[in-house]
């Protein structure tokens, strides 16, 4: 998807900020007009099932290989800059290209050929780049039925309790902007936040979250700007870690592996080192190398595979040991 809004003017400045997200891409071509960043054009499109699979790094590149390959009638022979929220890819043409795979090789070739200044921003700066990507994400929440609201607070017991036993807590009765419907809303902070029933929470939670699935943090502080109930903060956090889209796109955890002390082992095979070694250049359909070494005797072994699922490393261990 790209819109043209104008073309860029002769002598402006322009740049272009890309981002990635585990589904699609997108990026904005801007020119600087009376020291004013103004957008020229958008690119968004939808990843590949195998361009799913790509690392963070190797999707921000095809972020920006994609958006320069797109934009490329508009950006030779002039100079711009790339922007990026991901900070290693600012070093991808200083780093050796041994370290690099094809793909990686083949896509710097190509932006190197119109620039190599890129530079990073910072996520929060990264807006409209950052929502392009993720237009294939945005669920269009129902409407809240405030109406519903104010039938329900009133005879709510844990609402009658929460206005009459805390004193942190200023409720009014005031008008919801835009319709005539009064609702009981804490003062407290300077903010109109109405108290949600409990019929309504998990809607309040899926129109907030839904929209770009932020983290916990950002989920908890979308909803408490807005709203209020009692236990609202955990309740959301635990909602947010059990949002399955957030599952699949995010890692919620690294797994860091502690220091330990290994026994010397007293027979061969009695302790075997394996590791994957790949992606490595074709050779009759081969891609992959599983490398094992026997502590006792150091004897090594390469084994080549197609791939490196579970089951094929498994089944190439049992017919070595056999």
């Amino acid at each position: 998807m790209s819109t043209l809004l104008v073309y860029p003017l002769p002598d402006a400045r322009l740049s272009l900020t890309c981002d990635a997200s585990d589904r699609a891409l997108g990026s904005v071509l801007s020119q600087e007009e009376n020291g004013e960043w103004k957008p020229l054009a958008f690119f968004s499109r939808k990843l590949t099932p195998a361009e799913q699979r790509y690392s963070v790094y190797d999707r921000e590149l095809l972020a920006v290989y994609a958006s320069v390959r797109h934009f490329s009638y508009m950006l030779e022979g002039r100079n711009f800059t790339i922007y990026i929220d991901n900070k290693p890819l600012i070093y991808a043409f200083t780093q050796k290209h041994e370290k690099c795979s094809p793909r990686q090789i083949r896509h710097l070739d190509w932006i190197g050929q119109f620039l190599t200044d890129i530079r990073h921003i910072s996520g929060s700066l990264n807006v409209v780049a950052d929502n392009l990507s993720r237009i294939s994400e945005i669920e269009m929440p129902s409407p809240i039925d405030y109406k519903e609201f104010a039938k329900v607070q009133l005879s709510d017991e844990e609402f009658q309790l929460l206005k009459s036993c805390t004193n942190s807590l200023k409720f009014q009765l005031l008008k919801v902007p835009g319709m005539d419907t009064e609702l009981f809303c804490d003062v407290s902070n300077g903010r109109c936040r109405p108290f949600v029933p409990k019929e309504s929470r998990r809607r309040i939670f899926e129109t907030l979250h839904n929209l770009s699935h932020p983290g916990v943090k950002a989920t908890v502080k979308l909803v408490g700007d807005r709203f209020l109930w009692q236990g609202y903060k955990k309740q959301v956090a635990e909602w947010t870690r059990c949002c399955v889209p957030c599952q699949r796109g995010k890692i919620q955890r690294h797994t860091v592996s502690p220091l330990g002390t290994y026994p010397v082992p007293r027979h061969r095979f009695e302790h075997v080192n394996i590791d994957l070694v790949g992606p490595l250049p074709p050779s009759r359909s081969y891609t992959y190398a599983l490398t094992c070494v026997d502590r006792f005797s150091c004897w090594p072994k390469a084994i080549p595979l197609k791939d490196i699922k579970a089951e094929t490393c498994i089944r190439v261990l049992c017919q070595l040991d056999s």
